[in-house]
C-alpha cells in the first residue's frame, strides 16, 4: 500500500508526506543538487548517508546536504510514513543572507546526520513540516512566503537545538551493515589507495561477489561507482573549500591523468572542474556578501 497525504512544489522547494506498508528501498544512484531534510513520523528504516549507515527511528529527523550519497531501505517491518522536503539554494538562501545568520551550504556541511528529537519536539516538527504542505497546497496570497517562513524556523530550531545536543551517532547494529560502512568509510578516507573493488576486496579479506552483492543492495552503488561517485564528491569540496590547484586535486584522489579526471567530474557534475569551482564562489558571495572571489578564479586546465 502507498498512500500519499500531500505532494507539493514551488519555488525551488518539494514536500511529501507519503506513507508504505510494503517493501521499498530508494532508488539507487541517489544524489540531487537539492538540499533534503527527511522526518520519519512512524516505522524504523535503514539509512545510508555518505558511507554510513544509520538506524532512524520514528521521530528522528534527517538532514542530507546536496550532492550527498544517500539510500533509505527496509529495517524490520515495512510498515513507515515519513516527509521529505528538498530545495535548492534559491529564494531560500537570498532571504536567509538578509539576515547574515545563517548560510545553508554551511549549515548542512556541519549539521549533515541524524537528530532523535523528544515527544514535544517531534510534535513542534510535524506542525512545521504540515504546514508547510498545506501553504503550498492552498497556494493562498503569501503561501510562498509562509512556506519559506516555516522552513526558515525548522532550520533554526535544528541550529539551536545542536548548539546544546549532539547529532545521533549510533549506526545501525546490523553485521552486514557494520562491514558495509567499514568499507564505505575505508574508500571515503582513502581515494587514491581503493582504486577497484579488487583491491577492496582484498583489503577486507572478502570475495568480490559477496561484497558488490551487499554493497550495491544497501547503497545503490557497485564498489567501483561508489569509488568514483566519492572521489569527485571530494573534488567538488577540494574546489569549493580550498585553494588548491586541479591538477593537485586530480592527483590526490588517484587519477593519473587530468583529462580523465575531468572526463569524469563531468560526467557526475555535467560542468568542468574550473567552472565549478567558479560557480561555488558566486553562489557563496550571493549568500555572504562579505566574502569575495580568490585568486584561484583565473586558473586554466
Amino acid at each position: 500500500m502507498r498512500r500519499v497525504i500531500y505532494e507539493e512544489a514551488m519555488s525551488g522547494i518539494t514536500i511529501s508526506r507519503i506513507i508504505r506498508n510494503y517493501e521499498f528501498n530508494m532508488p539507487s544512484k541517489h544524489t540531487h543538487d537539492e538540499y533534503e531534510i527527511y522526518y520519519l513520523i512512524r516505522g524504523e528504516r535503514s539509512y545510508f548517508i555518505e558511507n554510513r549507515i544509520y538506524h532512524v527511528k520514528a521521530g528522528d529527523l534527517v538532514f542530507i546536504n546536496r550532492g550527498t550519497i544517500h539510500m533509505t531501505s527496509q529495517y524490520g517491518d515495512t510498515y513507515h510514513e515519513r516527509i521529505v522536503v528538498e530545495f535548492r539554494d534559491d529564494p531560500l538562501a537570498s532571504v536567509l543572507a538578509c539576515t547574515g545568520e545563517m548560510v545553508l551550504s554551511d549549515f548542512f556541511a556541519k549539521n549533515q546526520g541524524v537528530i532523535a528529537l523528544s515527544p514535544e519536539n517531534q510534535k513542534y516538527i510535524l506542525a512545521l513540516l504540515d504546514g508547510i504542505g498545506r501553504e503550498m497546497s492552498i497556494r493562498d496570497p503569501g503561501c510562498k512566503i509562509m512556506s519559506m517562513e516555516k522552513l526558515i524556523r525548522l532550520l533554526f530550531f535544528a541550529q539551536r537545538y545542536l548548539q546544546c545536543n549532539e547529532p545521533v551517532t549510533t549506526l545501525s547494529t546490523s553485521a552486514t551493515h557494520q562491514k558495509v560502512t567499514e568499507v564505505a568509510s575505508y574508500i571515503t578516507a582513502h581515494p587514491a589507495e581503493a582504486d577497484s573493488l579488487d583491491s577492496v576486496a582484498k583489503r577486507f579479506y572478502m570475495s568480490k561477489s559477496y561484497l558488490s552483492r551487499v554493497f550495491k543492495e544497501f547503497t545503490g552503488y557497485t564498489v567501483n561507482e561508489y569509488i568514483n561517485v566519492n572521489r569527485i564528491q571530494q573534488a567538488r569540496r577540494l574546489l569549493a573549500e580550498t585553494d588548491r590547484s586541479i591538477t593537485e586535486i586530480a592527483e590526490s584522489l588517484g587519477y593519473d591523468s587530468i583529462t580523465y579526471f575531468e572526463k569524469i567530474f563531468r560526467k557526475h557534475t555535467e560542468t568542468s572542474p574550473l567552472k565549478y569551482r567558479k560557480q561555488y564562489l558566486r553562489e557563496k558571495e550571493k549568500q555572504n556578501p562579505s566574502s569575495r572571489p580568490q585568486s584561484f578564479l583565473g586558473e586554466e586546465l
